[in-house]
């Protein structure tokens, strides 16, 4: 298994404040570094919940890579959101 990581940052889209984020991807597969990278920054610095960062990377990266995003708000807990890597090439988290 390969993991690649990541770190992530985001404007809350409820308070402001931003929100930084380790991006874990994991395959059995290849997926270049270069790709990862490229979806990150397409998220990086917006204003998103972090479950629609998760589901944005989830519908760019290979169907074969899962995703996590792992953060923490202001003084909350740790937050993990989590999408499974998906057999069907054609699948997107919005369907």
């Amino acid at each position: 298994m390969n993991t690649h990581e990541t770190t992530i940052h985001g404007r809350c889209p409820i308070n402001g404040v931003w929100d930084y984020y380790t991006l874990r991807v994991t395959t059995d597969r290849f997926v270049r570094v270069e790709d990862i990278e490229e979806m990150a920054d397409f998220v990086r610095g917006k204003a998103m919940c972090q479950e629609d960062i998760a589901k944005e990377l989830r519908t760019t990266l290979p169907a074969h890579c899962t995703v996590e995003v792992i953060g923490r708000h202001g003084q909350n807990c740790e937050t993990v959101v989590r999408l499974e890597a998906h057999a069907d090439p054609a699948f997107s988290a919005s369907s």
